[in-house]
């Protein structure tokens, strides 16, 4: 088995020490604006705001497996013709040494080859949109070099929708070297919006801490006919020729000719953005010619993600788990609050951020940034209608999607509001003032107003409080023939497009979320004296449960997922494939809606049918040729995406669900599955080893069982985190103070978390000398004991020792 890297002794840094991992393992370099997404050997992409409108990198999902075109750097030495590059790729010389260090916010290449060692460091500063290069060569031999420098980038300019008429758009490209400020400036003339051309305000650019020798603008100049990156005829030749781009495809070529004694040094630094205007690119441009500030931004960076992830930690007997959940997870989660599930080597980048997926990532980062979360589930209230529908997601560049709206999403804010609540202690937060939104769908999201003009507008306002009691009632009264939510064109599985296009088929899972949702909205309800409202809410989520216990119980043994258009039962034993779903069976315990009697069947059936060496199946059996009552689902080949993937999103429903019927072993069991750390095989795997994919190929496909895909920008990273440290470790928030309620792996004999919570901060340490998974729990506060097991708030800034010991009983 090959290797590939590791982590460091403290785990902030992954070392990837071959760089011909088995798929691109990437980073992300980002602040609020500006994002730069980069491979280990420097391929990769970025953009300004929004990944399909503002793209300033060709980059395309085809590219996956070239890790392809780049953010290159190359060397031509003038004495000896030798070149290559000082990421590895393009030109893939051989190398006497060679490491990629991939940490939090930066990124930092270093090789030595030919007598050079250089050394490449990438990152976003915190406050300007652009990316910088800090390339460091230094001579190691006992003779003078002359050298040149290439920076390389390749433009794109504009929206990924450029690609269905491509060569209509490079005729928009004017890129030329500004020889006042020593840089490049490109721009497209104007741009598409709903279908109107307007000017394009925007400008990128490309510059370096020094005056370059030479330039390129033009692509086919710097690489010569017939080439490519891999053969760029400048870089062979040590010469630019010095020419703009008007109209063809473009390039950012800037070149240095550096002589070096033996044992010097030399470092220059790119700098890749994009600005409104001219005037601010130039700017951005001056200011970072000066290499002091730029390293001064470069640390100012490392500490500006080190206290991002700051609150909340672990200890725990498995070093795996703590390297997740105290660094790489909490990164990961952070990047899908910036940019959803937009942006990546396997998205093909459509912009914008989703509604599902934002309210789940909001409530994930609540106890890492409740700032950022106040905004997002603001932003997010704000995409309701009057009816209770809501907008499928919406763009920073172009407002809400005009999509049709998904059926499930109404449901899931409700629970990332409770979470703010008990948070914070904030009851009035549900009296905020919101927004309503109107467009152009009517009738619950299945028609279009044949009147309506443009986009998204206000529709005056309600409480926050009245937007998730207008989602949860329009879900409950979008009912279908059982009285099951109808499925529309896909629930939580956006892969069911075809199961209730006539407005028939029914979800059974989006029941159970439904229920899951009216209970913790009746607990909101009491809490501000609206106790009529909490009385209907609790007697509608009885009604939804009986109907699920009626109509979704397969007598197998388990809960079906639903019915499709014709009635027919989805993920029931009554059919050939696709019998069993696991999102019904662990959504079923989430929602406490399982009558006594049905629980054991339930696990033994998704122990039976789903578990597999990879984990968990997302349904079983795999689809084997299409279904037109389904959709998609049944087009993915076995074990892929949603047919039969282990879908690890799912999987941690499955672990939350374990913790709450106090199975630690098998929620622990079930984490450990998935975690990319604990990946034995990694020419199987594939994956980056640091962070989690969408899913882990299922064991129904002919031979890829176990491989990763689809990394990063997952609803996996805000699950894993709030199983992790308040379902496992039992570090709970909740509306009077803070529970400690753990259920551990029975092997665990100690645990600790450090965790903020309203005004001060709890280290808890928490004791399993009997070894048990889960039970009552004795409970010290600075060494006096407390009744029960609820801390309440201290709110005085100190920080508080508490010890938690677990007992078979009191």
């Amino acid at each position: 088995m090959k290797s590939y890297g590791h982590f460091s002794p403290d785990g902030k840094e992954y070392f990837i020490t071959n760089p011909a991992t088995p798929r691109p393992w990437i980073n992300f370099l980002t602040n609020e604006e500006y994002c730069a997404l980069i491979s280990a050997t420097g391929a990769g992409y970025s953009f300004y705001k929004d990944s399909k409108t503002e793209r300033l990198s060709w980059f395309l999902g085809p590219n996956l497996h070239k890790d392809k075109p780049g953010k290159y750097l190359f060397l031509h030495d003038h004495e000896s013709k030798y070149c290559w590059s000082l990421t590895w790729s393009p030109l893939r010389e051989k190398y006497d040494a060679y490491e990629c260090r991939v940490g939090l916010g930066y990124q930092v290449i270093t090789q030595r080859n030919h007598g050079i060692e250089s050394k490449v460091t990438y990152f976003v500063p915190q406050h300007d949109p652009c990316e910088l290069w800090i390339v460091n060569i230094k001579n190691l031999e006992n003779k003078k070099r002359q050298l040149s420098l290439f920076g390389y980038h390749e433009w794109w300019l504009g929206s990924t929708d450029y690609i269905n008429f491509y060569n209509i758009a490079l005729l928009w490209n004017r890129v030329h070297f500004d020889e006042e400020i020593g840089a490049i400036l490109a721009r497209k003339t104007a741009f598409y919006v709903e279908f109107n051309i307007k000017d394009n305000p925007y400008v990128a650019f490309f510059s370096s801490s020094e005056k370059p020798v030479g330039w390129d603008c033009r692509k086919a100049s710097f690489l010569g006919n017939c080439n490519t990156e891999e053969n760029p005829e400048g870089v062979r030749k040590g010469v630019c020729t010095n020419s703009i781009c008007d109209g063809e495809e473009a390039v950012a070529v800037l070149q240095h000719k550096i002589e070096l004694l033996p044992n010097e040094e030399k470092t220059i630094v790119f700098v890749l953005g994009q600005t409104k205007g001219e005037l601010a690119a130039r700017e951005i441009v001056q200011k970072y010619k000066s290499i002091s500030l730029v390293q001064k931004e470069l640390e100012a960076t490392k500490l500006y993600w080190a206290n991002r992830i700051k609150n909340v930690s672990v200890e725990t007997p498995d070093q795996d788990f703590n390297f997740m959940i105290n660094l790489w997870v909490k990164y990961q989660l952070i990047i899908c609050n910036m940019w959803s599930r937009s942006p990546s080597f396997y998205h093909e980048g459509q912009g914008g951020r989703g509604y599902r997926d934002s309210c789940q990532d909001a409530e994930g980062i609540l106890a890492l940034d409740l700032e950022h979360a106040k905004k997002k589930i603001l932003k997010i209230a704000s995409l309701t209608r009057r009816d209770g529908t809501v907008a499928p997601g919406w763009s920073d560049t172009y407002g809400p999607y005009p999509n049709r709206p998904f059926k499930d999403h109404p449901t899931w804010l409700t629970s990332t509001v409770a979470a703010y609540v008990k948070e914070t202690g904030d009851l009035d937060f549900l009296n905020t003032k919101v927004p309503w939104l109107i467009d152009r769908w009517t009738a619950g999201g299945t028609q279009i107003k044949p009147e309506w003009q443009g986009g998204a507008k206000e529709d005056g306002e309600g409480t926050l409080f009245e937007h998730l009691l207008a989602q949860l009632n329009f879900t409950y009264n979008d009912a279908s023939v059982h009285g099951l939510p109808r499925v529309g064109e896909a629930d939580w599985n956006d892969a069911l497009d075809m199961a209730g296009r006539r407005q028939i088929g029914e979800s059974v899972w989006l029941g159970m979320a439904l229920v899951r949702s009216l209970k913790l909205l009746a607990e909101l309800a009491q809490k501000l004296g609206k106790a009529d409202i909490a009385t209907d809410l609790l007697q509608k989520a009885e009604v939804m449960s009986n109907r699920i216990n009626k109509h979704g119980w397969d007598e197998a043994g388990w809960y079906i997922a639903g019915y499709n258009d014709d009635l027919i039962p989805f993920g029931s034993s009554k059919n050939n494939e696709g019998k069993i779903f696991l999102n019904s069976q662990s959504w079923a315990i989430l929602a406490d809606l399982i009558p006594p009697g049905r629980l054991t069947s339930v696990l033994k059936s998704v122990d039976k049918l789903l578990a597999s060496k990879h984990g968990l199946a997302l349904l079983a059996p795999a689809y084997t040729k299409f279904d037109p009552g389904l959709g998609r689902i049944a087009m993915f080949s076995k074990g892929t995406k949603e047919n039969a993937a282990v879908f690890c999103h799912a999987q941690t429903f499955m672990a939350a669900a374990y913790t709450k019927i106090g199975m630690g072993n098998k929620a622990y069991e079930t984490m450990c599955q998935i975690m990319p750390n604990k990946q034995k095989d990694i020419d199987l795997y594939k994956a980056e080893p640091y962070v989690y994919a969408e899913y882990l190929i299922g064991p129904e496909h002919p031979y890829a069982h176990g491989e990763g895909a689809y990394t990063w920008l997952t609803g996996t990273a805000g699950w894993t985190f709030m199983v992790a440290t308040e379902m496992l470790l039992g570090a709970q928030r909740d509306y009077e103070g803070l529970r400690i309620c753990p259920t551990l792996p029975s092997h665990w004999k100690k645990a600790k978390i450090i965790r903020p919570f309203r005004g001060a901060t709890y280290e808890i340490e928490i004791e399993n000398p009997e070894g048990i998974e889960h039970g009552p729990v004795e409970v010290y506060v600075d060494g006096e004991k407390i009744e029960g097991n609820l801390i309440r708030p201290h709110q005085d800034g100190k920080i508080h020792k508490v010890k938690a010991i677990m007992k078979s009983s009191l």
